[in-house]
C-alpha cells in the first residue's frame, strides 16, 4: 500500500520559501487546497492497475538524424552582450535571487 501524500502548512511555507515565491496570508488556504487536490489525484493514479502497460521505449531506428554537436563561433556576442543592463567581462551580471541569512545581500555590501 502507498502512503497517501498530503501537504500541511508548514510543509508550504517551507516549499514557497526555498522557491522564493511570496504568498500573501490569505491565499495560502486557497493554495494549500489546490496543492493537495493535484496530489490525490497522484494517489488516484497510482492505484490504477498498470500492470499491462508496457514501459515506454524509444526507437533508435526510428529516431530522426542528428547533427554533429560542435561550437561554433557566433558574431553577434558582444552586440548581444552590449545590450545588457549589467556586463561582467563576457557575461551577464545579475542580481542573486537564492541567498541564504548568512550570506551578505548586494544591498548590503
Amino acid at each position: 500500500m502507498i502512503k497517501k501524500m498530503e501537504m500541511d502548512e508548514v510543509r508550504l511555507r517551507e516549499v514557497l520559501g526555498f522557491s522564493c515565491i511570496g504568498l500573501p496570508e490569505e491565499e495560502y488556504a486557497e493554495v494549500l487546497d489546490r496543492a493537495n487536490s493535484v496530489l490525490r489525484m497522484c494517489d488516484e493514479m497510482q492505484e490504477l492497475d498498470s500492470s499491462n502497460v508496457s514501459p515506454f521505449e524509444w526507437d533508435v531506428k526510428k529516431a530522426p538524424a542528428r547533427r554533429e554537436d560542435s561550437a561554433v563561433a557566433w558574431k553577434g556576442r558582444d552586440r548581444f552582450l552590449d545590450q545588457a543592463p549589467v556586463r561582467e567581462g563576457d557575461f551577464f551580471r545579475v542580481p542573486r535571487i537564492i541567498a541564504g541569512d548568512d550570506v551578505e545581500t548586494e544591498e548590503e555590501e
